[in-house]
């Protein structure tokens, strides 16, 4: 039986620009992050951390957040095994080889070559691929499969993307699909997708331990792996590690620039603690002369009251813009011309079934309809 905590992507030191004016705040969310995995891995006794690549977010970081990362890792009460990433690379300048990083505790081992490292007190062995590069078109793993499969439990631990059509590139380190199978693994601990991804049963990427940044579903979380002896199905437990929360609010500034941005303010307050959040308006329709100014008003209003970070991405039109190009459609099409004059015009009186509001919603989608076909 072996029981470890799989994590990957710390990032430590991640410049975070794609939200600048919080991007200290980010960084120490990460940190807070890894805290809440060693404080997950002594709460379930684990056997050994492992943390499958890009620990930091590159060789070039301060020895001030080096020695804070060993001094959250001595906290923990297993082995910590840290793979070097495509970020971290076991590079002549590598973090690895610094002396701040010489001053370690004694659990903390690097996985630096591509013999079995015993895991204490268990039957299990992890294997490694650590990467000595940022970027490579050959599988780290490769060499595994050359390897007796003689010992007990194999964990194998790599950093790159696993070969999976539409999910990898040729220089992202592409690790094949059947390693597991080839290489006798009962696990295999994946790290450079930030999303959490579990793959036929006995391969997963834990996911980044603390989000990095939006649309990235199943990042903020752990693996718990459980395995109780050689051959068996590895027992899978997610996690929560993360501490801020990415998401992300679409306006249709053509429905009215009030109605939505109550609908905004109702949103947040339920959504939880404002000081967690980060948030993405996205806005789309047709957009009437005082839409920026309301928006950036709105987005003042939300961090006035607490909320972490608020990016507006406008995706919207100009009304007056909308309103030109329909007319060039409609002159070119008389069929789209009379719908839209059609709906122009107010109800006739006594019209069966019929209500201003459909006939309004029905313009608006005629409309949202000719001009999605216009782009």
């Amino acid at each position: 039986m072996v029981k470890i905590l799989h994590s990957a992507d710390w990032q430590m030191g991640l410049r975070a620009r794609h939200v600048a004016e919080v991007a200290a705040a980010v960084r120490e969310a990460r940190l807070a992050a890894a805290r809440n995995v060693i404080q997950v891995a002594n709460a379930k006794r684990v056997d050994a951390v492992v943390l499958a690549g890009d620990i930091f977010e590159d060789n070039l970081v301060e020895d001030r957040l080096v020695h804070a990362v060993l001094g959250i890792l001595a906290e923990c009460r297993s082995p910590v095994f840290i793979l070097p990433g495509n970020h971290d690379a076991l590079t002549p300048d590598a973090v690895y080889r610094r002396a701040s990083w010489k001053q370690r505790p004694a659990c903390v081992y690097v996985l630096e070559g591509d013999a079995p490292v015993p895991i204490p007190g268990t039957p299990a062995v992890l294997l490694a691929a650590p990467l000595r590069q940022k970027k490579g078109m050959k599988d780290p793993t490769s060499v595994w499969c050359e390897q007796s499969g003689a010992e007990g439990i194999r964990i194998g631990v790599a950093h790159g993307s696993l070969r999976i059509p539409g999910k990898h590139s040729a220089d992202d380190f592409p690790i094949a699909t059947d390693v597991v199978t080839r290489a006798g693994l009962d696990y295999l601990a994946l790290g450079h997708w930030h999303g959490q991804y579990i793959h036929e049963e006995r391969a997963a990427y834990a996911g980044a331990h603390e989000t990095t940044k939006f649309d990235e579903p199943g990042a903020g979380q752990a693996l718990l792996v459980e395995i109780s002896a050689k051959g068996a199905r590895p027992d899978l437990t997610p996690v929560p590690t993360g501490r801020l929360r990415w998401c992300a609010i679409d306006l249709d500034l053509g429905q009215g620039m009030e109605s939505e941005a109550q609908r905004v303010r109702a949103w947040v307050k339920k959504e939880g603690p404002p000081e967690t959040l980060l948030l993405r308006i996205r806005t789309q329709g047709a957009a009437p002369e005082e839409a920026t100014s309301m928006l950036e008003g709105l987005r003042e209003e939300l961090l006035g009251r607490g909320v972490l970070s608020v990016v507006v991405e406008r995706r919207d039109m100009p009304r007056a813009e909308v309103e030109g190009r329909l007319a060039e459609i409609a002159a070119s099409s008389p069929l789209v011309g009379a719908l839209l004059d059609g709906l122009a015009q107010p109800l006739a009186p006594g019209l069966t079934g019929a209500t201003e509001e459909g006939r309004l919603a029905a313009r608006q989608l005629l409309s949202e309809l000719v001009l999605e076909a216009w782009r």
